[in-house]
């Protein structure tokens, strides 16, 4: 009886991760479902062998059946690895590398990310949770390595920025989000279209804000030409890949750049407790470049790893001026 309730209870849990990954979750409790789904899919696997005790034969089959389908929600992160190793010595022209960091209100060591940018030398960084000293203290540390700059510092940290190696133009500040979301054109070959973007958390506060902003968001990425050339959005989504709000993005043009490489779930919150993070919510989606690497980075004083992607253009972009 005890090892028919724990079996049970397990798949369940891995049950309730697979629906939450499918689904078009608008409530809290299956938001925050889907955004710890990875780990209750985990569940299947104790689950089965306490299946297997309980209910013998069926029951294994049935904890397999569970834990073939929480694999399947999962493999779309690390199947481009094999398409990565096919591509690489395909990979020519420019380069376009993008670090992206959430600097926590301000409060993240601002020397450390300065030190990131030196070490890595990003063309473009963008921020969020930027706030008017914050930029303030980074625009003349940065001016020689990024010293084009577009940038929205609201107070409270809802302000957002994009750093360049390179002049940025067609500089827009987009309405309708909570936290300020920004894009421009990077003037290098390719001339890639970038955007610093923040949606809201679904939780603690109201979740129809996460809901109504990630439509929006995705109804403005629709409308960019397919000719307008490589498009990079870099930021917190607040959004993991087993929301399908997220996942919506994607929508064959975009693609995650952890995905498109293969790397697997690059966790990046929460960054500042004792134990590791446990959710990916910061991303690089990029339509029409390919990507060569994409790695988390350790942002001092942050509650958020950054995102570091190295990008590469086609060919024919890289002959652009």
């Amino acid at each position: 009886m005890v090892w028919a309730s724990v079996a049970v209870l397990l798949l369940v849990a891995a049950v309730t991760g697979i629906v939450a990954h499918f689904l078009d979750a608008r409530s809290q409790p299956m938001l925050v479902a889907a955004a710890l789904a990875h780990v209750l899919m985990l569940a299947a696997v104790p689950g089965t062998a306490a299946a297997g005790i309980a209910f013998g034969g069926w029951g294994v089959a049935v904890g397999l059946l569970v834990s073939a389908g929480a694999v399947a929600t999962q493999v779309p992160l690390h199947r481009g690895r094999l398409h990565r190793a096919r591509a690489e010595t395909d990979l020519e022209g420019s380069t376009l590398t993008v670090l992206h960091a959430n600097i926590w209100l301000g409060h993240a060591d601002l020397d450390a990310l300065v030190a990131l940018v030196d070490t890595h030398r990003p063309d473009v960084l963008t921020l969020v949770e930027l706030t008017p000293e914050a930029d303030a203290q980074l625009r003349p540390r940065l001016s020689e390595l990024l010293p084009y700059v577009h940038v929205s510092a609201a107070a409270g940290g809802e302000g957002t920025g994009i750093y360049s190696r390179c002049p940025l133009v067609d500089q827009q500040r987009h309405d309708g989000f909570v936290t300020e979301l920004l894009s421009a054109r990077v003037q290098m070959p390719g001339r890639p279209l970038v955007f610093a973007v923040h949606p809201v958390p679904p939780w603690p506060r109201e979740p129809s804000e996460w809901v109504r902003e990630l439509g929006l968001l995705r109804q403005l990425l629709a409308k960019i030409p397919v000719d307008d050339g490589p498009v990079v959005v870099a930021g917190d989504f607040n959004a993991t890949h087993d929301h399908r709000r997220y996942r919506d993005l994607q929508d064959g043009r975009f693609v995650d750049a952890a995905v498109a490489a293969g790397a697997g779930m690059l966790r990046t919150y929460p960054a500042h407790t004792w134990y590791p993070p446990v959710i990916a919510i910061d991303h690089v989606l990029v339509a029409d470049l390919q990507v060569r690497s994409v790695d988390v980075v350790t942002i001092p004083g942050s509650d958020h790893r950054g995102i570091l992607a190295r990008l590469a253009f086609g060919p024919e972009l890289g002959l652009r001026g």
